[in-house]
């Protein structure tokens, strides 16, 4: 009955509201044709034409379409794939490129053969003969069960597909663009189990209105050594990328290229290639310039634009054999190249040479010691040099004792190199496209004469003598300097004392060598120096409302932290020092005197300080996200961390770590890693603060051991916390406790009393070795996240919580774990976590003193 009433109500009311159902019926057309013209799937038979597109899905990135590059021919039209949403067009991958559409009607067609074929209309007009074919893909092959359809990838590969895999992909057949995903070869991909039959390059446009195949072109050494050229008309080599470390090119001075997911591999199909995985977002492209330019883009979050974050040639210097054979290119301050002989050689033609024209090169002179019956050759060792072009690998060479005779007992040899990456490579007599690198530590042997390196050793000698005598009087000059200084020091402090309690006298005479306007020349990020500010105690309590309650924005081991504004309009996060906090003088000391000298984009900055009476207080830059464990433990903010945003503050904070331990001059370890030392800016990108624990390691220092023992529990390493052994090992371990902190939601000591886990990595390695590492992520983010990246920053997580540190990688090492789908070694069971609770009841032993500040824990060592 209530079917039927159903039925009923409805068919007396379309009876009486006829115009009802025309309504609805022209919706549902509306809304047939709005998803036919977003589909991503053009299927056999079918066409596409005008101003139709293929949309890419589910994220909707890429979309395929016909389009005019030159707004003053608009009947030129191509088929184009280009990201779609950002203005200007911004097209990656073309078709037709040698042969536009100009009859105004191209179409895309698929046939039963599986060929994407692109026609004009033109002679179809008038009737009188078939589309003209402009491009194909040359895939007709008998269709399988199924049939054939073709598809736009959101990471921009267009595809012609079967349920039996891709047949055709645009991504094995590039014009001038590099995408995430692309693989570079010698040799064309093509379906899987086979290589491709035509060479791969990245051709650039003709100009920036013709995508026709214009002069440049970008590829890999068709000889196997595994370096990237860009060729000019065809043959000639304009650039070239130098050797592969294992991490970046030789050649190319920009340390993240490592971290923007460049991975070498060698296999039957195709040979060495290089995949490329963009790390940190999928709108960054690298493209050909039509003036032979190779630049990387990456799109600004906040304007939606690109911006230029890399490009190669940058220089005079890195055009290719700039100053020809066996000469060595440096950049002027005139941005110039200037070219100079190696040592052991001289212009071969001499007057080209001084009209500089140095095309010809150098050459030897004198001869080497084997070239005329004689002994004693040996190497030069030059360093920061891009090794030249034309190397050998000596792959049955082991070692660097090996390699070196190796290139000795061979006359024709004239360098080598030999690196645990590379192995040992050798070149011969003509050394080609040598540049000085700004940055880099590589290091060519130079094969010479003995008469030449008896001239070297006789002008080091000459050098170490001479600059032993200035050090001796630079050392005599300080001494007087200091003695006089300390008496005058003294003078000035009985005075002070005088007038004033012993208390602050001790304290404050201390930070006389801080108390002063420091200026740091040290070579920064963004190429400036920077100024550490003294301020005075009453701008401080200006800046703060008298450091009143409503300013607080929390409160740590070190004391409280206010926000405050300084009288130009400028927000600031000021630190006070707590009088019972535990930490010191030291401490501030020696977070002053480092963190002035650090400056990196995922570190935060010093702005100065504040050191009047018994106050001492840092002013950095304000975070208005606070910190990371604010929003990670807080059940009204998690939701705002998706694990995009996630994965890129474990990126963050890995970069940031990366310049600590390697990248910066002072080579520090933070020692006090964790949710709450890491701040947020306004796009939520990671800094880390808080040096007051770091220390410094110098030279060819590799640990440290302390008989005072500061960090966090839950953080700290194993042989930190029972031994007082640290090194940049224990921040990866600190790193590793983070990372699952940041996949779980959770505090690491919240595990404590969890099914007899310590904390968070001994649970951790129990659900992962239990195949129940899914259970770890938030369920926030489990629904959203992908669940394979998530998975594998699990596993590294595990990797970098090894009980021992020589098991742990280093910082770089993560960076490439995380930015690659390379396989990893399975973790080894963390047993010292597991058996926690042994451990600590050891720490109450009458050797021990434990005290614990807040978040802080500080342990001081004795000897038994």
């Amino acid at each position: 009955m209530g079917g039927g009433g159903g039925v009923f109500r409805f068919s007396s009311m379309a009876s009486s509201s006829p115009r009802l159902l025309v309504l609805l019926l022209a919706w549902l057309c509306c809304a047939a044709a709005q998803a036919q013209t977003t589909t991503d799937t053009l299927r056999q038979g079918a066409s596409l034409s005008g101003s139709a597109t293929l949309v890419s899905l589910p994220d909707r990135v890429f979309e395929v379409g016909f389009f005019p590059p030159d707004p003053k021919q608009p009947s030129r039209l191509y088929l184009g794939v280009w990201y779609r949403g950002i203005t200007p067009r911004t097209v990656v991958w073309v078709a037709n490129r040698a042969a536009p559409a100009v009859s105004g009607a191209p179409s895309l067609a698929l046939t039963d053969a599986g060929e994407l074929q692109v026609l004009d209309g033109a002679a179809a007009v008038n009737g009188t003969a078939a589309p003209r074919l402009l491009w194909s893909s040359n895939t007709s092959r008998a269709a399988p069960r199924g049939g054939y359809y073709a598809t736009i990838q959101d990471s921009g590969s267009l595809q012609v597909r079967s349920d039996d895999g891709p047949l055709w992909d645009s991504f094995w057949h590039p014009t001038d663009t590099i995408l995430s995903g692309m693989q570079i070869a010698v040799q064309a991909p093509g379906p899987p189990g086979r290589a491709g039959n035509e060479r791969m390059l990245f051709t650039s446009w003709a100009s920036e209105t013709d995508p026709a195949p214009g002069r440049y072109a970008l590829g890999l050494d068709p000889n196997g050594s595994g370096q990237a050229y860009i060729w000019r008309d065809g043959n000639d080599i304009y650039w070239r990328s130098g050797q592969w470390t294992g991490v970046n090119f030789i050649g190319i001075p920009w340390r993240p290229l490592y971290l923007s997911g460049w991975t070498l591999s060698n296999d039957r199909d195709l040979g060495l290639h290089y995949t490329y995985t963009a790390t940190n977002t999928s709108l960054q492209r690298f493209v050909v310039l039509p003036n032979g330019t190779d630049i990387c883009y990456m799109v600004k979050k906040s304007s939606q634009e690109w911006e230029t974050v890399w490009l190669q040639p940058s220089n005079a210097c890195e055009y290719y054999a700039a100053c020809g054979p066996n000469a060595k290119c440096t950049v002027g301050q005139d941005g110039k190249a200037q070219c100079t002989c190696l040592k052991g050689f001289q212009p071969k033609l001499w007057d080209q040479w001084n009209a500089g024209n140095w095309t010809e090169g150098c050459t030897r002179n004198p001869l080497l010691g084997c070239q005329v019956n004689q002994s004693g050759d040996g190497f030069l060792p030059m360093g920061n040099i891009k090794w030249p072009d034309f190397s050998y690998w000596m792959s049955t060479v082991a070692d660097e004792k090996g390699c070196k005779s190796s290139c000795l007992n061979n006359c024709s040899c004239g360098a080598y190199v030999y690196t645990t990456t590379t192995g040992c490579l050798v070149w011969g007599d003509k050394l080609i496209d040598i540049h000085e690198l700004q940055t880099g530590s590589y290091t060519l042997n130079l094969k010479l004469p003995a008469s030449e390196l008896r001239v070297h050793h006789a002008v080091w000698h000459i050098a170490m003598i001479i600059s032993a005598v200035v050090l001796v009087v630079l050392v005599a000059c300080l001494v007087l300097w200091w003695w006089r200084g300390r008496n005058i020091k003294d003078a000035v402090h009985r005075s002070w004392r005088s007038r004033h309690s012993s208390t602050w006298s001790q304290q404050n005479s201390s930070m006389l060598d801080i108390s002063q306007s420091i200026r740091f020349d040290d070579d920064v990020e963004d190429g400036k120096s920077h100024e550490l500010k003294v301020y005075s105690l009453d701008r401080m309590k200006a800046a703060t409302c008298n450091f009143s309650d409503s300013n607080k924005l929390g409160e740590g081991g070190f004391g409280p932290v206010y926000m405050g504004t300084l009288p130009g309009g400028e927000e600031v996060a000021v630190k006070r020092l707590c009088r019972n906090s535990g930490q010191g003088l030291e401490e501030f000391k020696n977070e002053v005197i480092l963190i002035a000298k650090l400056q990196h984009r995922n570190l935060v900055r010093l702005l100065g300080c504040c050191i009047q009476r018994e106050e001492k207080i840092l002013v950095y830059e304000y975070m208005p996200n606070k910190s990371l464990d604010a929003f990670l433990f807080n059940p009204e903010k998690q939701e705002l961390l998706d694990w995009s945003k996630r994965f890129d503050i474990i990126e963050g904070i890995a970069r940031g770590l990366l310049y600590l331990h390697r990248d910066s001059r002072l080579r520090v370890v933070h020692r006090d890693l964790k949710a709450s030392n890491i701040l947020l800016d306004a796009d939520m990108n990671p800094k880390i603060s808080d040096f007051g624990m770091a220390r410094i390691f110098g030279g060819d220092q590799n640990q440290f051991n302390t008989n005072r023992v500061v960090g966090t529990f839950g953080y700290m390493s194993p042989e930190y916390a029972m031994e007082g052994i640290f090194s940049v090992k224990s921040d990866v371990y600190s790193f590793g406790v983070l990372i699952l902190e940041i996949i779980t939601g959770k505090r690491a000591v919240s595990f404590h009393y969890h099914q007899d886990s310590l904390n968070i990595a001994g649970y951790a390695w129990r659900q992962w070795n239990e195949d129940k590492a899914a259970e770890l992520i938030d369920p926030l983010i489990r629904a959203s996240c992908s669940l394979r990246q998530v998975l594998r920053c699990v596993h590294i997580a595990l990797l970098c919580v090894q009980d021992h540190a020589d098991e742990r990688p280093d910082i770089p090492t993560v960076i490439i774990m995380l930015s690659s789908d390379s396989s990893l070694p399975n973790p080894r069971p963390p047993t010292l976590m597991l058996r926690g609770r042994e451990i600590e009841s050891t720490k109450s032993s009458e050797n021990e003193q434990s005290h614990s500040i807040g978040t802080v824990s500080m342990t001081q060592l004795h000897g038994r």
